[in-house]
């Protein structure tokens, strides 16, 4: 029996979650003259299921139901945009295998060494949105001059990611199907595709030129075409190796024509987490409602990248239950970011597609602020647990004395000043020597600030100052501390990193 808080929870989700509903902007209904074949999936032999599908209760534990592979709660979950499909054919690269590293080495230096995932987006094919439900081949656009193939030098970074204390995976939607996959036909033949009420296959949206559809994922699981496709997944990306996979807009789709409802769809996603599971791989995914799913999958789904729990949900829940990436969606919702961090996702800043003009320099300026004011306070903040959010004060309180106040935009722990609106002092909780570090920022910097030093930091005489861009260390300078404070001139968008001297 679900208990009530699960159970008041999926009522008021099913309120809001629009059963079927096309996105806005999506394309039109498909034309009448739609060549329909008949379906023939009776003609395959059903998949043996021993999956369970059911809800999980996650409040009589509140923790997942079988531990995750990473503390996605203490780490960097980021994206790696990589290409686009051309209108014209080929692909649009925004960043090779070789520049992944690159920005893998770069934010390794500014983030001093936290642990980071990245799932590579536009990894397949021609780029990002294209062939699906096929994901089968390496972007060969994308690969090293010294390496025969993409696979390759996929395989490469991987290795080279690892001892920059990074996981590379990848990103992937199981829900999309397009006319130009080597799959449609086989897909469209065996029922595959989610139907509306007349037997015509549901257009979802238009991307990079060609019309999307749902995929029937309920169908597909029951003749064991998903676990197959899944399976070819895991050998040619080493998911096994990496332990984590991202998919994107993981929803429950309709298909009238099936009988098949969103919720019916849900079951079948949780087969998919549990089967993920039980190959040793842990599933993130865009979002834990979106308006669009009932079940939020606390305690099957490891992380959200964009986590849109209510702040209310956050205090709640203990860390490592259900956590998520990047606070709010598409960066809108600054307050929460201020008062709970979030996990730098950095897949914007270093998309050189989709934004004309934008420099390798701009990127890196974005990526400092980035790890400055919502990574590191994350990381500092979940040292403790939150226990109390004030919607009206826009406060939130942590359990060993950390105040973060939006309405003063200060960040406090004890007598400490951490923050004050864009200027940061957070002790580092990782540091890449396991030595007391603490890093400074400002975006609009600052002349002779002082700034009150931690207690085990007060009966040190000076500290060492050092630069730190994605280069790593600039030239170190010596400051004395009085009175067990520092004070400390800052250029614009600028870090330094305070050591012990």
């Amino acid at each position: 029996m679900l208990s009530s808080l699960f159970v008041s929870c999926a009522v008021a989700l099913a309120a809001a979650a629009p059963s079927g509903a096309v996105p806005a902007g999506a394309a039109p209904a498909v034309s009448p003259d739609f060549n329909v074949p008949a379906t023939s999936s009776s003609e395959l032999p059903d998949w043996e299921d021993h999956i369970d599908g059911s809800v999980y209760d996650y409040t009589a534990t509140m923790a997942p139901e079988t531990p995750y592979n990473f503390d996605y709660s203490n780490l960097l979950l980021g994206k790696l945009f990589m290409a686009r499909p051309k209108p014209e054919g080929g692909s649009n690269v925004s960043l090779t295998f070789e520049d992944a590293l690159k920005v893998i080495k770069g934010i390794d230096e500014l983030s001093r060494g936290v642990q980071k995932i990245f799932y590579l987006v536009g990894w397949q094919y021609d780029g990002h949105d294209w062939k699906y439900p096929a994901f089968f081949e390496f972007n060969e656009a994308l690969k090293r001059p010294q390496d025969a193939t993409a696979a390759d030098s996929y395989r490469w970074l991987r290795e080279e990611a690892k001892k920059y204390n990074t996981t590379i995976s990848v990103h992937v939607l199981l829900g999309d199907a397009y006319e130009n996959s080597p799959l449609w036909e086989h897909y469209l033949k065996n029922g595959f595709i989610c139907r509306d009420k007349d037997g015509k296959p549901t257009p979802l949206a238009v991307f990079n030129g060609q019309q999307v559809y749902n995929v029937n994922n309920t169908a597909e699981w029951k003749k064991g075409a998903l676990q197959d496709r899944l399976t070819k997944l895991i050998e040619l990306c080493d998911l096994k190796d990496a332990g984590t996979v991202h998919f994107d807009a993981f929803f429950g789709r309709p298909s009238p024509y099936d009988n098949l409802t969103a919720l019916q769809m849900e079951e079948t996603l949780r087969k998919v987490m549990r089967w993920l599971r039980s190959n040793g791989i842990d599933l993130t995914a865009e979002f834990f409602h979106n308006t669009e799913r009932v079940d939020p999958f606390y305690g099957l789904q490891a992380c959200a990248w964009w986590d849109d729990r209510t702040p209310y949900e956050r205090v709640s829940m203990p860390k490592g239950l259900a956590d998520g990436g990047n606070i709010g969606r598409f960066r809108r919702w600054d307050k929460d970011i201020f008062l709970f961090g979030d996990a730098y996702g950095a897949e914007t800043d270093f998309n050189f597609v989709d934004r004309p003009g934008h420099t390798w320099g701009q990127a890196w300026n974005e990526a400092r602020q980035g790890i400055a004011t919502q990574l590191i306070p994350m990381l500092y903040y979940r040292q403790s647990k939150p226990v109390s959010y004030d919607d009206k004060a826009e406060k939130v309180i942590y359990e060993n004395g950390i105040v973060a106040d939006w309405g003063k935009r200060t960040v406090t722990h004890g007598d400490l000043l951490l923050r004050d609106h864009d200027n940061t002092f957070f002790p580092l909780v990782q540091t890449k020597d396991k030595k007391p570090e603490i890093m400074a920022y400002s975006k609009e910097g600052y002349t002779d600030r002082t700034w009150t030093l931690p207690a085990d930091w007060r009966k040190v005489s000076s500290v060492k100052v050092l630069p730190l861009t994605e280069n790593g260390f600039g030239k170190a300078t010596t400051l004395p501390v009085k009175n067990g404070a520092v004070t400390l001139s800052l250029q614009p968008n600028s870090i330094v990193i305070l050591q012990k001297h």
